[in-house]
């Protein structure tokens, strides 16, 4: 116990200046497809080269960066990703698993966490890694992490935080959206609301409502500058390395993430109309509403969507002494 006095004043270190801070916990989220792993690796490579940011800040020191990525192939897919993205490959260092002692000697498993943040930690230092990419977060919890629930991911996460403060590398975590829109950007994230509690900045990459093919970079939560404009991005097709590289727009939108998850919620109603009416052509006649129910959630719509699309429609339910149906 001391007094805030006896507490020497420090400036927040960044690796992206007003966006990614270092020693931090950064979250970026989106819907799957949206090429949120694109554009991170596309970050990444601009750390391992030492390029300008897309809004124009100051270019970082050259350094290696750390990724774990569970769901995209290390030869196929991250590979050309990053050469893609113009970086340097030596400096991209890529965990695929940790090496342990096996029964009949040097074994390979899973990287997991919380219990290997120690291990993460010492890699950071032994290869100066300016960023660490965990894609997705979800995929690397161990068991006794509940994802859904505050406390269990509040405990994890404040030992991430406290190796990434020591080592003052960026830890960036990448998870999705949930299904059901919220109603504020902040609550989009898929998993307990802690996650972005921990993290001191957080994003949320959507695609534009008004153009299908044009991606958005939109601040969900600073805790250490004000908020960063909204920044958006093209995918172009690398034809030799079989995938796409970002393209980033010249200049901000004026767009806020909950502006532009509210577009997203009125391309979700679309989907469910066009689905329902689908659904309907298929099932004449009176319908368990049950049925209609657990189709739409298997297809991924959500409930209170469904009752907008259905409204929209024009179809009505009825109660019967079987229960509701749809007429």
């Amino acid at each position: 116990m001391r007094p805030a006095s006896a507490i020497p004043r420090e400036n927040v270190e960044w690796v992206w200046p007003g966006r990614i801070p270092a020693g931090k916990l950064t979250v970026i989220e989106g819907d799957p497809a949206t090429a949120k792993s694109t554009m991170t690796l596309d970050l990444a490579a601009r750390v391992t080269r030492g390029s300008a940011w897309p809004d124009g800040a100051p270019a970082p020191t050259p350094a290696s960066v750390l990724l774990l990525s569970a769901e995209d192939g290390w030869g196929d897919t991250i590979r050309p990703r990053l050469e893609a993205a113009g970086a340097d490959l030596d400096r991209c260092i890529c965990v695929a698993a940790r090496e342990v002692d096996g029964e009949h000697g040097p074994a390979l498993r899973p990287v997991v966490l919380p219990e290997d943040i120690a291990w993460i930690a010492r890699l950071v230092e032994e290869c100066s890694a300016a960023m660490v990419v965990i894609d997705v977060l979800a995929a690397y919890l161990s068991d006794r992490v509940d994802s859904h629930k505050d406390q269990s991911v509040r405990r994890l996460l404040a030992l991430l935080a406290q190796a990434a403060s020591r080592t003052g590398a960026a830890v960036v975590l990448i998870r999705h959206h949930t299904k059901t829109p919220g109603t504020s950007a902040l609550y989009r994230g898929g998993g307990s609301i802690g996650i972005i509690g921990a993290a001191r900045a957080a994003y949320a990459v959507v695609r534009d409502p008004d153009d299908a093919d044009h991606r958005l970079l939109a601040t969900v939560k600073s805790n250490l500058a004000g908020e960063a404009p909204t920044w958006g991005y093209a995918l172009v097709d690398v034809p030799e390395l079989g995938v796409a590289r970002v393209d980033w727009d010249t200049d901000a939108d004026r767009r806020s993430a909950s502006e532009l998850l509210a577009g997203t919620q009125s391309s979700a109603l679309g989907e469910a109309v066009e689905w329902l009416t689908a659904w309907r052509s298929t099932h004449r006649g009176e319908t368990p509403a049950a049925q209609l129910l657990a189709d739409a959630t298997e297809a991924g719509i959500a409930a209170t969507t469904l009752h907008r699309a259905r409204k929209q429609l024009g179809l009505r339910t009825r109660k019967t002494a079987e229960g509701w149906v749809l007429e």
